[in-house]
């Protein structure tokens, strides 16, 4: 049985043998046809490039020449190739030129800039012609000193008269100071004050209503600022006048919106008048 075995495992080491051989083999082999695959590559590019060189070249200075030369001349044309490659380094020449007409596009811009700066030197100016025309409600600060007992209806209406610039915008600002000075009569610095616009009134009404009645002859005007004022002045001891105010209003064909009219109204402050003196 011993000798059995051991011819068994000479016959395995024997095959196991052979076997790693023609593993070996086969490996050799296909290295080897690798290396013929990667040699043969080249070889083709080779022939695919020479061609496209030899047409290009072969035409201008060569002729009956045999192909080895043809293989100096693509190595001379391959030099001469490569040797052309850094020429073009002259190309970034015209830089410097978009520099310059750049340079040249700046240059008008800057001068506009600075042809722009002295037009921007005349706005002070401007700035200073404007500054007379802020100062000129002084007039109104003065009024309001003066009304510092007023409240903001009468001082802006006063401030609208002092601003007024024709007869309707001062017929404007002047009623609305009187009807305000009415509003709030149960103070006598309102009606004292109030009272005192009757002169300039009734001068501001004429040129108004002849304006006006230019304008459109049919035109209805109101009394009721001298409705107001004829109360302000009664109510302020001056009864002449707030009589003569009335009568004023009854020759513009005014009235004071009552049954009774201005016609009424001087009754009524005559009666005032005559109350006043009886008790003095």
């Amino acid at each position: 049985m011993k000798e059995i075995v051991i011819i068994l495992l000479i016959v395995l080491g024997v095959y196991l043998y052979m076997r790693t051989q023609k593993a070996a083999q086969a490996e050799k082999e296909q290295a080897a046809k690798r290396e013929e695959a990667a040699q043969e590559v080249p070889e083709s590019e080779m022939k695919d490039i020479t061609p496209e060189t030899t047409e290009e070249i072969s035409t201008p200075t060569v002729e009956g020449v045999s192909f080895e030369p043809k293989v100096d001349q693509q190595e001379e044309v391959k030099q001469a190739t490569v040797k052309p490659e850094p020429e073009p380094e002259p190309e970034p020449e015209p830089e410097p030129k978009a520099q310059s007409e750049a340079v040249a596009e700046v240059e008008p811009e800057l001068k506009i800039a600075a042809e722009a700066k002295p037009e921007a030197e005349v706005k002070p100016e401007v700035k200073v012609e404007m500054q007379p025309a802020a100062e000129a409600p002084s007039a109104v600060k003065t009024e309001s000193v003066v009304l510092s007992w007023a409240n903001p209806k009468l001082t802006n209406a006063v401030g609208e008269l002092a601003l007024a610039g024709g007869a309707p915008a001062q017929h404007i600002a002047i009623s609305a100071a009187i009807t305000e000075c009415y509003k709030q009569r149960k103070q006598s610095e309102y009606v004292q004050y109030g009272a005192g616009l009757s002169q300039d009134y009734l001068e501001i009404f004429a040129a108004y209503v002849k304006g006006l009645k230019a304008e459109n002859p049919d035109a209805e005007v109101k009394g009721t600022a001298m409705m107001h004022l004829s109360t302000l002045l009664n109510d302020n001891g001056e009864f002449d006048t707030a009589i003569a105010i009335c009568k004023t209003a009854i020759e513009y064909g005014l009235t004071d919106g009552t049954v009774t009219g201005f016609e009424g109204r001087i009754i009524r402050i005559e009666k005032a008048k005559a109350k006043a003196n009886n008790s003095f």
